[in-house]
């Protein structure tokens, strides 16, 4: 395991042994407080943890240098689980070996990951940290079911605009590619907008479609997994089984002003990229540096528990404080 601060390890330890050793104190001092400094002792070590950034090796990519601006727009709505991708494996399967490609075509330049369902969200600002890019598209799930309320095609649109313009501001000049990554299901009731607003921002890109005709059923997300899977059932019975909308995908790549490209397992993408990056600049693919997969989120879920332990606590004692007060 190896550790990644954004912070100099120095300041990091300082605070870090003054944050852990005054809850330490406290637990000492005040035994009959123990169980609430015990919980803010591990809250401490949690947060100087997570800041650390603790990460293990996750393979390699290549180095290089193109000076270009990516933008991966991502479709995460329950119908990117659908098992029509090669060997019934789910969509998002595809979309992530293809945001390797791209990761690796365009090694070196700045890569920002925006996902779609029934919200935008901006996953990833602009990163040259392609390693970062390749995780945390591996560890995307789809949307929860619970929480869906119909996902638009075009909910993107407006981040994915101001991205742009934000990145434009920043670095004026540098070519903007788009890689719009979905299977164009509508299942919002107002119709989707159109992309051609952000045409003008755009200097190349692709619009990648995702499943079949024939379509495939999707496994059913929720908060925990199953012990065998559970399918999005359809209200007229049996599994509910999702399609590709090429027409749909095909409208949005006219409206940005790129070319539509239907993915399938047996085709790889990095030939379709060869192309640009031989208009963006030339990048040395013969040598390697070490990927790592961030484990930091990981310590969230402890301490978001303990966190919520922490203000129950100090909310009942309010309560009693006001009881003892009105008395």
């Amino acid at each position: 395991m190896t550790f990644l601060p954004d912070i100099p390890v120095a300041v990091l330890a300082i605070v870090g042994i003054a944050l852990v050793g005054l809850c330490a104190w406290r637990l000492v001092a005040e035994r009959g407080r123990r169980i609430h400094w015990i919980r803010r002792t591990l809250m401490a070590v949690l947060i100087v943890a997570m800041v650390a950034r603790p990460g293990v090796p996750g393979g390699e990519v290549p180095t290089g240098s193109i000076d270009v601006d990516i933008f991966l727009v991502i479709d995460t709505s329950q119908s990117i689980a659908a098992e029509d991708w090669g060997q019934g494996e789910p969509r998002i399967e595809g979309i992530r070996d293809d945001v390797r490609d791209v990761a690796y075509a365009f090694a070196g330049s700045n890569i920002s990951v925006i996902t779609f369902d029934s919200e935008p969200e901006l996953r990833v600002p602009l990163t040259d940290d392609g390693s970062a890019v390749i995780e945390l598209v591996n560890a995307l799930r789809p949307e929860i079911g619970f929480f869906s309320q119909g996902s638009s095609i075009s909910a993107a649109r407006d981040t994915l605009q101001q991205e742009i313009e934000r990145a434009e501001a920043a670095n004026p000049g540098s070519p903007t590619l788009v890689f719009y990554m979905g299977d164009g299901e509508q299942t919002a009731e107002a119709p989707p907008q159109s992309f051609d607003t952000v045409a003008p921002l755009v200097d190349a890109g692709f619009v990648l479609g995702y499943g079949t005709e024939q379509g495939g059923r999707m496994q059913e997300s929720s908060f925990e997994q199953p012990t065998e899977p559970v399918y999005v059932q359809d209200p007229a019975g049996g599994d509910a089984v999702s399609r590709i909308d090429e027409g749909a995908l095909e409208d949005i790549a006219s409206q940005l002003g790129v070319s539509y490209l239907h993915r399938s397992a047996d085709v790889a993408l990095a030939p379709s990229l060869e192309a640009m990056t031989s208009q963006q600049g030339e990048v040395d693919l013969s040598e390697y540096e070490e990927a790592r997969l961030d484990l930091y989120w990981v310590l969230a879920v402890p301490l978001f528990l303990l966190l919520a332990w922490e203000l129950f606590v100090f909310a009942s004692a309010l309560r009693l404080r006001s009881g003892a007060g009105r008395r």
